[in-house]
């Protein structure tokens, strides 16, 4: 039997996986991939290419831009003539005639139990919003966000102390892992795609995890919401506070981006709401719940490094704070 001609889409590191998993395989033949152009990274803002890339060129795959031209992608599916296409972590608009040119259609992993949590961020905001799962939906793609039929869909726990990046990193892996048995499957007949159910739709967006959004507002936010935003948030673009202005210069109004935190019960802290203060060894924030503390476990103020209360009360920390 031929190999299957594959399309990969992809960019990001946690595509690099999927890449990998398919240009190994025995049935799979990646005949090229398209990924976005070269960007500008860093303070100098060196021209760099994706992570796909450069596995393409390590590894003599052609790779294809599009720049989100129609008529580029439909070149491109000229050119190759795919069976399949396979994307992950792709971010431009597929136009639908190269949606519906490959024998065995285009097929996307997206990181949530579909039809919930369509869009860029599922991640995160299965996090933030309290969720005990999460999972993996492979689909086919179609003109609408998410939309697709389904063909199979792996369900995995989110942890207590996940984060994003923990959470990330296991879907990532799995989501090769199950991949090809899928696709075979598929290919095979012997899959029957199934219609989402549009009524149970949710959505989230990149604006779902901006600056903005990071920004802890004590006096509003559950503890508990807080201490998700921190999971949630890394590594971009980072939950965060500005301390109270104070006659200390040194913290007056400066901004602290929090890593990592703990919820604990405290003794009655009052009214104040969103007060630093120490305890102990520990250095933690007041919340709307006067027995609720979090305690800060690995946190940056503005114009220092990344510490932890331990190394931050040994120095300079408990005279800063008085």
């Amino acid at each position: 039997m031929d190999k299957v001609k594959t399309i990969f889409l992809g960019s990001g590191w946690e595509s690099v996986e999927t890449l990998k998993i398919l240009h190994e395989s025995e049935v799979f033949e990646v005949v090229c991939v398209i990924t976005t152009v070269d960007r500008p990274v860093g303070r100098k803002q060196v021209m760099t290419p994706s992570d796909v890339k450069k596995y393409a060129w390590e590894n003599n795959i052609p790779v294809e831009h599009t720049e989100s031209k129609k008529e580029r992608y439909m070149d491109i599916a000229n050119q190759y003539q795919p069976d399949t296409v396979v994307c992950k972590a792709f971010g431009e608009i597929v136009p639908k005639e190269f949606l519906e040119y490959p024998k065995y259609g285009c097929i996307n992993i997206h990181f949530s139990i579909l039809p919930k949590y369509r869009g860029a961020v599922p991640i995160q905001k299965a996090i933030l919003d309290g969720e005990k799962e999460t999972g993996i939906s492979i689909m086919l793609m179609s003109e609408g966000l998410d939309e697709g039929d389904v063909l199979d869909i792996y369900k995995e726990e989110i942890k207590p102390k996940d984060t994003n990046i923990s959470l990330r990193e296991r879907l990532v892996k799995k989501s090769a892992e199950i991949l090809l048995p899928v696709l075979k499957e598929w290919i095979d007949g012997k899959i029957v795609p199934e219609k989402q159910d549009n009524s149970r739709a949710t959505y989230c967006w990149q604006k779902d995890i901006s600056k903005e959004k990071a920004e802890i507002k004590w006096d509003m936010y559950e503890p508990e919401y807080i201490e998700r935003m921190v999971r949630a948030f890394l590594p971009w673009p980072v939950a965060w506070t500005r301390l109270p202005k104070s006659e200390n210069k040194n913290l007056s109004e400066k901004i602290m981006k929090i890593y990592k935190v703990e919820l604990i019960n405290c003794k009655n802290m009052g009214n104040e709401v969103g007060k630093l203060f120490v305890e102990g060894e520990d250095l933690l924030f007041t919340t709307k719940h006067s027995e609720k503390c979090l305690k800060l476990v690995e946190f940056q103020i503005e114009g220092r490094n990344i510490t932890n209360s331990t190394d931050f009360l040994k120095g300079l920390g408990r005279h800063l704070l008085h």
